[in-house]
């Protein structure tokens, strides 16, 4: 497709700023908005086999520490479960809206994959971390020492946001101001591989397969 026709579809405002990264040559832009497109899908794929296993060492750990309900989940919002003190009752209210917009549907693997990133993210926070027992790091047996809960909140943080933009088709292929730059997705994907790392698994094989990541960058990189 032509340029021109590309950008009526596309719309202008959209690829102004990757225009101006590659000095009005259209057919640069043409294949760093194309590049851009496949370092996000690629980082879909990896955020998804991520927050899958994030949030069942969560549960794992959880269903271990509160044996006694058969679902830590629900009995966390029930008066002295353990998100009910402490100041958590936002995460308290996500798992009531869940669970009930899941109705006659619930199971307790269905409310877990329900919960959104930003709620398992929330699970390292002081208040709820410490409402928590403050055992969680245990899903961690890897993690440098001198590291704390708030360390592991703050990487989380970081990994939601360049969620939040590659959800939104914002793009993650520029450096300051207009220019080509992949040190942002470079060092968000690290934080990703260092959180697995520190659960004990190896990330290669982990994500074989599926980690267009780097080879997406380093492409952007040569355009």
């Amino acid at each position: 497709m032509r340029y021109g026709e590309f950008e009526v579809l596309i719309s202008p405002q959209r690829l102004n700023r990757y225009k101006s990264a590659c000095t009005n040559n259209t057919r640069k832009t043409l294949s760093l908005y194309r590049a851009n497109i496949r370092m996000s899908q690629a980082f879909l794929a990896v955020l998804g086999i991520f927050e899958v296993v994030l949030r069942n060492k969560i549960d794992l750990h959880y269903k271990a520490q509160f044996s006694v309900s058969p679902d830590w989940l629900l009995a966390s919002t029930l008066p002295k479960g353990f998100l009910t003190r402490n100041g958590c009752q936002n995460s308290v209210n996500k798992i009531s809206r869940t669970y009930a917009d899941l109705g006659p549907n619930y199971t307790h693997d269905k409310l877990l994959s329900e919960l959104s990133f930003g709620f398992w993210k929330f699970m390292f926070a002081g208040r709820q971390f410490q409402a928590g027992g403050s055992t969680l790091l245990a899903i961690f047996p890897s993690l440098p020492a001198r590291r704390n809960q708030s360390f592991i909140y703050h990487k989380l943080d970081r990994i939601n946001s360049i969620r939040n933009r590659v959800a939104h088709h914002e793009p993650i292929c520029f450096g300051i101001g207009n220019t080509i730059g992949t040190a942002y997705a470079r060092s968000h994907f690290q934080e990703i591989i260092d959180i697995i790392t520190y659960m004990g698994i190896n990330s290669q094989q982990l994500f074989y397969g599926i980690d267009g990541v780097i080879k997406e960058a380093d492409f952007i990189d040569g355009i």
